[in-house]
């Protein structure tokens, strides 16, 4: 009898064990799957980014890439060449040299006016005054609780605009409201807004995120070979493109060539699948993209101060139907409050309050 209490309690005590570490390892495993499906779905982190480019690949494999890198000519313009103020302005200058340094210090925007060497006027625009510009470029940069990044950004494209004697003008297009980031929405907006303020001056719009801080001068932002893909290579990234048909970041089309493919989609509510629906678009209407020559598209990203954004999971259904859905979302079916639009120093600020339907 004693032999029988003694085993029934081993065999107890041996299931309490197993009955624990069972429970301990699928606890274990559950949490673990958690965070995996919590990262995967809410940080646009390097698995992220990889997961996503496999998903892109399949959902635009039927599309013909046709990718154009321009020859570009080594030799640059001579020390003491010269331009008329009568002539138009060349798309390079002597003072273009290529690689420069990057500062990712946080500067102010008083810092920023100390290191200009061309004043800039009011809201954010300038032109060459030693010839006549060749193209008018519009920036737009989408942003939201960035504050710290848009000088770093200044900081380094005025110089390099500067020796490209390319007249532009800079406008920030800011997202308010706690709704997810839609990237694509705003710069819908910001191609309207501008287009009422000066319709049809600007002959290109370059999407530009406020993030990407150009490494090489000889990056040409005028309107040249566009739809055009600036930021190729991006630091972040091992300086290698994500993927083919990869057209974020930086990029940028003709006026008229925005408003034929009917702009963005206003669907992405959230980080991801934007750029890929706008390049499926440009792709549809018949145009090429092209990069640049010689790895010019080099670019560092800002890491510091990076919010991240909550991914769009609808985003993989969407760019099953980018063509057929653009005839119909995009530009023309653009709904947005009246923004607010104040004239800065170095920018113009277009600031809306955007929510997504049926809100």
């Amino acid at each position: 009898m004693f032999s029988s209490k003694r085993l029934l309690g081993r065999r107890s005590y041996r299931y309490s064990v197993r009955f624990i570490c069972c429970s301990f390892f699928l606890t274990a495993a559950c949490l673990t799957l958690f965070s995996v499906i919590h990262f995967i779905y809410t940080a646009p982190g390097a698995a992220n980014a990889y997961l996503y480019r496999l998903q892109i690949h399949m959902a635009m494999a039927n599309r013909e890439a046709v990718i154009i890198h321009p020859v570009d000519v080594k030799n640059y313009i001579p020390s003491d060449f010269h331009v008329y103020k009568n002539e138009t302005c060349p798309e390079r200058f002597p003072e273009m040299v290529g690689p420069v340094d990057v500062n990712m210090t946080e500067i102010s925007l008083k810092q920023v006016e100390s290191e200009l060497k061309h004043p800039i006027t009011f809201g954010g625009s300038w032109k060459p005054d030693d010839c006549i510009p060749k193209w008018r470029v519009a920036f737009l940069i989408p942003f939201r609780n960035r504050h710290q990044h848009v000088p770093i950004l200044l900081r380094h494209i005025f110089p390099h605009l500067f020796k490209q004697h390319v007249e532009f003008g800079i406008f920030v297009v800011n997202q308010e409201g706690d709704f997810p980031f839609n990237r694509a929405m705003l710069l819908n907006i910001g191609f309207v807004e501008i287009q009422k303020l000066k319709k049809d001056y600007y002959d290109c719009f370059i999407f530009h995120d406020v993030d990407h801080i150009p490494e090489n001068d000889r990056i040409y932002y005028g309107c040249k070979d566009m739809p055009k893909h600036f930021a190729e290579q991006l630091d972040i990234h091992l300086y290698r493109l994500e993927y083919d048909d990869f057209f974020g970041g930086v990029s940028g089309v003709m006026t008229d060539q925005f408003e034929k493919v009917n702009g963005f989609c206003n669907q992405f509510w959230g980080w991801g699948g934007e750029d890929d629906d706008f390049y499926a678009r440009i792709k549809h209407h018949g145009y090429n993209i092209s990069r640049p020559p010689n790895n010019y598209g080099r670019y560092q990203a800002i890491v510091k101060h990076h919010t991240q954004e909550a991914q769009f999971l609808g985003r993989f259904s969407l760019l099953h139907d980018s063509v057929e859905r653009s005839k119909t979302d995009g530009l023309n079916s653009l709904v947005y409050s009246k923004p607010t639009i104040t004239y800065e120093p170095f920018f113009t600020n277009i600031s809306v309050m955007i929510k997504p339907p049926m809100e």
